[in-house]
């Protein structure tokens, strides 16, 4: 008999009931507090500054709230290859902002409270809700049929070992890592912007090399042990050979992650928070789903589907 360590396979109930539960307390937060839709979809303004030194951020929201007599956000940027730093005042809403309000906040910023700053306005950005609309719709075609060509990709791969069921069982666990990551953008309230798609696409990449590691293990032993050890025993022994080099390969990916971000909240940079928290979740969810989702999924799928051709042989 094959050495099992740990038993995964059996376990796949408890694990769904962990992965719904969490999943469940981002969906109902999203349905009672509503996700923070960055202008980019949602429509509105977005003014962006340069400036010299640290700023007190919160003083310019009040500032700027008080101006617009709206809601508005303020992040600060930094730049890459430069020194350069960037002030964004956000403002949700259907309609543009008036050019006289912008003057008038830009007044107030470039005045004697930040003449220390150096505040100089860089550019304005409005965006009409259905620009907003039609920019998120191009964004869920591009994610589609990005899920779908994993799909395709897995299937071709892992055909002699049911190449479909194994497609669409990474796919089940890549829809799981992209709705944890939406969960923790809801939960900590962080916008759902082009950061957010640029970490779904990542998801798409990373949490499927870390599914194709435990698929090729089970092709492997599928191929050495055959038919002689039933599915469950053979992807629990493939999933224990694989386990520590997965945890380990997400774990330090996940860990350099966690350093950015500290390092952008030391600096006060706050617009990377819509990028790196969802990822570090979505990353380790992908670690979890690779291993003890995808594979059992499929074991389960397999069998049913081998199950209904061996009754449909027999009539």
């Amino acid at each position: 008999m094959l050495n099992k360590k740990f038993e995964f396979v059996g376990n796949l109930k408890k694990f769904v009931i962990g992965s719904l539960a969490v999943i469940l307390i981002g969906l109902i937060v999203a349905l009672v507090l509503g996700p923070v839709l960055d202008i980019t979809f949602s429509g509105g303004t977005k003014i962006t500054y340069s400036y010299d030194g640290k700023i007190d951020t919160d003083k310019i929201a009040q500032i700027a709230a008080d101006t617009i007599e709206k809601k508005v956000s303020v992040t600060t940027t930094s730049g890459v290859s430069d020194d350069s730093q960037k002030l964004v005042v956000s403002l949700a809403d259907k309609d543009a902002l008036d050019t006289k309000l912008i003057d008038k906040l830009t007044d107030k910023l470039t005045g004697k409270d930040f003449k220390d700053n150096k505040i100089k306005q860089e550019e304005v950005l409005s965006v009409s809700p259905s620009v907003g609309i039609i920019f998120f719709a191009k964004c869920l075609v591009a994610v589609v049929i990005a899920a779908l060509l994993v799909i395709i990709y897995t299937a071709i791969r892992f055909r002699k070992i049911g190449g479909w069921l194994a497609g669409t069982s990474a796919m089940v666990a890549l829809l799981h890592d992209i709705l944890i990551a939406f969960a923790a953008a809801v939960i900590f309230r962080l916008p759902i912007d082009a950061n957010f798609i640029a970490v779904v696409m990542t998801l798409l990449g990373y949490s499927l090399n870390s599914t194709i590691v435990v698929f090729d293990r089970i092709r492997e032993n599928k191929r050495i042990y055959g038919n002689k050890e039933a599915l469950g025993n053979l992807v629990n022994m493939s999933n224990n050979q694989v386990l520590s080099r997965n945890v380990m390969t997400n774990l330090s990916t996940v860990l350099s992650i966690v350093i950015v971000l500290i390092v952008c909240e030391i600096n006060g940079i706050a617009s990377l928070r819509s990028l790196t928290v969802p990822l570090c979740f979505g990353l380790a969810s992908g670690a979890y789903s690779s291993i003890c989702l995808a594979p059992a999924i499929w074991v389960k799928w397999k069998e049913a589907s081998d199950a209904k051709k061996l009754a449909k042989s027999k009539k």
